[in-house]
């Protein structure tokens, strides 16, 4: 006769494995549902406003030089031209050619959010929110449907997180592959422009913290997680991963510019190409230098910009100056697209990290924030935000894009935390997230570039010049 407590067991494993397998389904529906949605408003009349739209006539310009065999020497190194160029040369030389690979990006992105979350924390529903509130920002929608290369940028940022987190979590050569993986994504990203440097920052920050837990507080160490496993790394897997692949990475992608445009440098055979490529390297690098030191460059004088959309970096975790990308008036219409993130999302995301900050702080608070995670998402938002704040040049609200993607997952974290609490206040949870979406659709006209009437236009612009100092939305 049977027994009875092993067909219970099975029974109970049974269904413990049924469960996984249902909610396994579940992160892939929800993450297929909202990459349908990207997929739709990144493409949706994709070609219809005209080429070329804001900096599209700066980059489209540069990347259509490269099949022409003459790329210009400018002001960032070459990998977001890359791509721009591979559209052209892939789909012609209109306005979906020149857009393709950047909607493409912006149609992953939320995939690749949900994917650095899940890794992090293997809480399905906060990957899943985090990946939406994503989805329902403004500017990610906006930055990816021109010809513009910001998207590339934090679209290999998350890349580099999701390799580090994969990697911490595998043993052995396949561990060493991952890690290398990461170190190639942190090289791309500081490829596109130099501020994607912000990503290594964090892993050499996030390095630190967790070795300065192992050292003086210890029993702390499980608290961490995954990052724990940053411990058990060889110094030798620091050295290559994070080293050598993103110097090598960044180092080769200068080769189809220097065969094209060496700068003046006298091409060498042999060994000899080492010598001109490395002279040809240092005076690109003394021209980016001196691109971004310019007058009209480094003017950021609120009073007097050099550019009508500058704005100051502590401005744009407020949203106080969108940028305006597109505007016509045709027929009593506006067809207007404004750079503008979804404003109750920034703001709620702002206010979560300040709090989730003083919690981290205050031993008092330190209860209510997960010491792995919050302080995960803190560095990643500091580490590429407080750079920006000695910096002199003139800056645009784009530049919070990195940062921005760390406030979203905090404000999702908040609201899984939320979910978890008895009574009434789970329904501020659900508040948040239908405050987001009502934001989202609202605004959606002027981040599509849809026909409005001028007062439906003004309705949006809560801050005219002058109406609150410091905020402009015009």
């Amino acid at each position: 006769m049977p027994n009875l407590d092993n067909i219970l067991n099975q029974n109970v494993d049974s269904l413990d494995q049924s469960r996984s397998l249902r909610w396994d389904w579940y992160l892939v529906a929800g993450s297929l549902g909202i990459f349908a949605l990207a997929l739709f408003l990144h493409f949706w009349q994709l070609g219809t406003i005209p080429y070329p739209v804001f900096d599209e006539s700066l980059f489209g310009q540069y990347a259509k030089e490269y099949l022409e065999g003459n790329p210009t020497w400018e002001g960032h190194p070459p990998l977001g031209k890359y791509f721009i160029m591979l559209g052209i040369l892939l789909f012609g030389e209109h306005e979906f050619g020149y857009r393709i690979f950047g909607a493409s990006f912006g149609s992953i992105l939320p995939l690749l959010m949900i994917g650095m979350v899940y890794r992090l924390t293997y809480q399905r529903n906060l990957a899943l929110l985090s990946g939406f509130f994503l989805l329902s920002d403004g500017l990610f929608l906006v930055e990816s449907r021109f010809a513009l290369i910001n998207v590339f940028l934090v679209s290999f940022g998350l890349a580099s997180q999701i390799f580090l987190l994969a990697g911490l979590a595998q043993r052995g050569k396949l561990r060493t592959f991952l890690l290398c993986c990461a170190g190639l994504m942190l090289g791309a990203t500081a490829s596109v422009k130099w501020n994607g440097l912000g990503f290594s920052l964090l892993l050499f920050l996030v390095v630190l913290w967790v070795w300065a837990i192992a050292k003086f507080f210890p029993k702390k160490l499980s608290r961490l997680g995954i990052l724990a496993e940053i411990t058990k790394l060889h110094w030798w897997q620091y050295l290559l991963c994070f080293g050598v692949m993103p110097i090598a990475f960044y180092s080769v992608q200068w080769i189809p510019l220097f065969m094209l445009n060496p700068g003046g440098i006298e091409p060498e055979s042999g060994f000899g190409a080492i010598h001109s490529f490395w002279l040809s390297f240092v005076r690109v690098h003394e021209h980016i230098l001196w691109w971004h030191s310019t007058d009209v460059m480094m003017n950021n004088d609120p009073e007097h910009p050099s550019h009508p959309y500058c704005s100051l970096a502590f401005s744009w975790a407020v949203l106080a100056r969108p940028v305006g990308y597109y505007f016509q008036e045709r027929d009593g219409y506006f067809t207007v697209v404004q750079g503008l993130g979804n404003p109750l999302l920034w703001w709620l995301s702002t206010l979560t990290i300040v709090g989730i900050s003083i919690a981290s702080v205050l031993p008092k608070l330190r209860q209510f924030a997960n010491i792995g995670i919050t302080n995960y998402l803190l560095l990643g938002y500091f580490s590429n935000y407080v750079p920006w704040l000695i910096v002199k040049r003139c800056l645009f609200v784009y530049h919070y894009m990195s940062s921005a993607m760390f406030s979203f997952v905090a404000l999702a974290w908040l609201v899984c935390q939320i979910f978890t609490q008895k009574g009434l206040i789970r329904y501020l949870g659900y508040g948040i997230i239908a405050t987001v979406i009502i934001s989202q659709l609202f605004f959606m006209p002027i981040w599509l570039g849809l026909p409005i009437l001028p007062k439906d236009f003004y309705q949006r612009i809560w801050f005219m010049p002058d109406s609150l100092p410091g905020f402009n939305w015009i």
